[in-house]
Parts: structure tokens; sequence; C-alpha cells
């Protein structure tokens, strides 16, 4: 284990995480991991379980926490839907007055990060299975006929055929050296801690109260002691080059935690109040710590995970979050030693990305517009809208003057249906089968039925 900063904490994003562990994805790969995570993180005694609830401002947003409970169902996870009232119950200083409701799960917690990545790291020490060494920076990793076969640092060399890059928001820097692409972007995600909170001077330990997950504003609000952090996804997405970060001697806290923008985070601070104004309306609660906290993200917002598809030997693990990591980790390791690991990774394995996908254009474009999707509710189909006709066929303008609706696939635009077919649904009439809900119905149309009825 090579790490240019000193352990256990050397400067990157977990370092200024805010640690928490909600269950429920709609993807069951990242439910898995995340479930492996919390095991793992229970047997070595960094988890506490405080519960937390996702609540509901909106209608859509309700329905949204109707399609989670479907999941948490689907994947074997305990959580229910809960009243306004009963969120109260749970959270007693949330205003449930603005709420229509939430989406209540007893197994999330907090995870002490940095502890538990000492404690994996002195066990596989006591086995002989790791070497530790901090302080030192990778200066180039050598390739030889396609294959890994040193790193260099500023203290010598060390001969190898396997790399795996955990370097978070670094980690395109060190593919770099070997000629290999990582695509992911550091991105700003804004955070305060305010206190001391009166009601929650007598929690013994971190944290007493469930985690609130303001998704209609992109919010969450979570205890920590005797404070309460507020974080947001809601600004504007402020992306950052991975060469552009501060050293760790040009940093006043950490490379990964940047001055604190407030015209950023203003209107979120505004929701916050909304939401828990007994906390953040006491005039002796005060803002007591604020950072722009850098965190990676990917072009489709899941992690990047496999050997490269340009370097034979050289691994990535990147784009990881504290709730998937040790699963992400076990899983990786069983697909490094026996090819096949128990958790399918597929839908996190680094070579879905073509070359296209990993240019700066594509991976900033996606990535800003992915941002504010963080906690969106975002349908199966939707499509992207940044860095698109990027590959089109002969056709295209043809395809384009009879109205087509292209959807993305592989950088290619598809039709999937005509609007100059639209007289069909007449012509066919009740044969054309429409889609009752609103849901099912997105980023669909009933002239593609009419158009497979006009085919056969």
């Amino acid at each position: 284990l090579i790490d240019k900063g000193s352990l256990p904490n050397p400067g990157g994003s977990t370092g200024h995480a805010s640690n928490f562990i909600f269950l429920t994805d709609h993807s069951k790969e990242m439910t898995l991991f995340t479930l492996d995570s919390v095991r793992q993180y229970k047997e070595l005694g960094v988890f506490t379980q405080s519960g937390g609830v996702e609540v509901a401002r909106t209608t859509e947003r309700m329905d949204e926490l109707k399609r989670r409970m479907a999941s948490s169902k689907a994947w074997g996870i305990d959580a229910e839907l809960v009243s306004p009232a009963e969120v109260k119950r749970l959270v007693p200083f949330i205003n449930e007055k603005i709420i229509l409701g939430g989406f209540s799960t007893p197994g999330i917690g907090t995870v002490d990060s940095l502890r538990g990545g000492t404690l994996m790291r002195e066990k596989a020490q006591a086995m002989g299975a790791l070497t530790v060494v901090a302080s030192t920076e990778v200066t180039g990793i050598d390739v030889e006929n396609g294959r890994v076969r040193r790193v260099r640092t500023d203290k010598g060399d060390i001969e190898t055929e396997t790399v795996v890059i955990t370097s978070g928001i670094w980690s395109p820097r060190l593919a770099r050296m070997a000629g290999a692409a990582i695509p992911l972007s550091p991105a700003v995600h804004q955070m305060i801690s305010v206190g001391p909170v009166p009601l929650f001077a007598d929690t013994v330990g971190e944290i007493k109260y469930p985690i609130i997950r303001d998704m209609d504003t992109n919010g969450y609000e979570r205890q920590h002691g005797g404070d309460l952090e507020v974080g947001s996804y809601d600004h504007r997405p402020i992306l950052w080059e991975p060469d552009d970060i501060p050293s760790l001697g040009q940093s006043k806290l950490s490379p990964t935690e940047l001055p604190f923008t407030k015209e950023d985070f203003d209107e979120s601070l505004e929701h916050a109040l909304e939401l828990i104004p007994d906390i953040l309306g006491d005039p002796s609660v005060g803002i007591r710590h604020a950072i722009n906290g850098l965190l990676s993200l990917t072009p489709d917002g899941l992690p990047l995970l496999g050997e490269t598809p340009e370097v034979k030997g050289l691994w990535s693990v990147a784009a990881i979050w504290i709730k998937e990591a040790p699963g992400i980790a076990r899983c990786v390791a069983e697909w490094m030693t026996s090819g096949v690991p128990e958790i399918d990774p597929s839908g996190s394995d680094i070579a879905r990305f073509y070359d296209h996908q990993k240019t700066r254009a594509h991976i900033r474009g996606r990535t800003a517009e992915g941002f504010n999707k963080t906690y969106g509710i975002v349908h199966p189909r939707e499509q992207w809208e940044s860095n698109r006709r990027v590959r089109v066929s002969p056709f295209y303008e043809r395809e384009k003057a009879l109205g087509a609706v292209f959807f993305e696939t592989a950088g290619w635009e598809r039709p999937n249906w005509y609007a100059s077919n639209r007289p069909l649904l007449d012509e066919y009439g009740e044969r054309v089968m429409p889609r009752r809900y609103e849901w099912d119905a997105r980023w669909w149309s009933p002239i593609i039925n009419a158009e497979h009825l006009a085919m056969r």
C-alpha cells in the first residue's frame, strides 16, 4: 500500500465524508455492495445504527419513495413508508407540516471510516499480507508489452505486475502515468456543521436520532455528537481537474477540503431551515465548520472497477463512496484472484466506456449533468442531454426530418419512434395498447406499438 499522505487520514475524500450509509438503491449491484459493506463495518465494530428517513415534500417524491419501498422489498431490506406524524415521532426536531410522508429504514447508520481503514490495515499487516508505505509519492508506472512492470516512487522503484489504483479524485493522474484512462471528475459537495445543539446535549456517542435525506431539495441532515451536519447537492456543479487540486503543503485543511463558497449554499440553508427550524432557527446555534469537499463523480454515476482495457495488470477501484467501499474491495479481490466474484460487478466494470466516453468533454459534460441528479428522480429510460450526437448514421438527417426521437446507445443516436408516424395511432385504434401509468409511459410513446403493428 503506497500513499502520498500520512495515515490514517492522508487527505482524501474519506477524511471529510459525512460517513452515513443508506441501504436501498434501485440497482441490485450497488445495494449488495452496500449490505456487504455494512456487514464488514459491523464486524470491525465501527458501525453505529441510527436509522434514517427520506422525506417527501411533493407527490412526485412520495411516488418515488413508493418505488424505493418496492426495491427494498426486492432486496430484502427492512423498511416502511411512514406518515408525517410518524416521521415527527422518529425525528422530533423536524417540521412535519411541510412533508407528505417518509421512507424509514431502521438499518441505516454511520461509520467511523478512518478507524475502519486502520483496523483493516492492521489486520492485513498482522497476517503478513500487506506492507504499508505512507508519505510516499508515486512518480511513474512503467508498462512493457502492454503490462505493468514497476511502480516508481520518490523513495525508489517497486517491481510488480499488478497495480490497483485506489486514489479517489487523483486516480486519473495515476492511470495516465501508465497510458490508461479512469474517467472521473472531482466535484465539490458542500457541507456545514452547526452547533452546539441544545437538543443533542444529552447524546451519548456520535448519533442518537435518525439521519434525514430531504431529496426534493438535494440535501441531508445528520447529527454528529453535539452538532448537526447539513449537506447539499443542490448547488451549481463545481468541477475540478485532478491536476489542479492543491497539494498537501498548499492546503489549509486538506487537499479535498476547499474554501467554502457561501453564495452556493444560501438556498440550501434556507431549505434546511424550513425542515428543521427548531435547530437551524435557534440563534444560539452557529456554523462551526463549512467546506467545499471534493468527491469523485463518473459520467454515469457508477464506480470504476476492474482491469483497465489499455494495460494488463492495472486495476481500477475508483469513484467509491463510504457506503459500498468494503463490499467493493472484497468483490475486486475475488475478481483478481478467482475471476468470479460473488457479487456481479458488471454495471461498474470500467471496460463499459468507449474511447469517446473517456474524453474530457464527455466526462465533464456528463458529471456536471449528473451532479444535480444525485438525489434526483431518475427514470430507468431517461436520456442524457450532454455530449450528444457524437455518433450518427448516414441516415440521421433524414430520420430527424421524420421526427425521430433519438435514444443514445454507446454514443450512437438511434431512433426509438418517429413523430411522423402519429397517424398510425388512428389507423390501428384499440390495437395500440397504451401504458396506463404515467411513470411507465415516460420516455415512451404509443407510436412504438403502432410502428410494430405496421411492420407485421
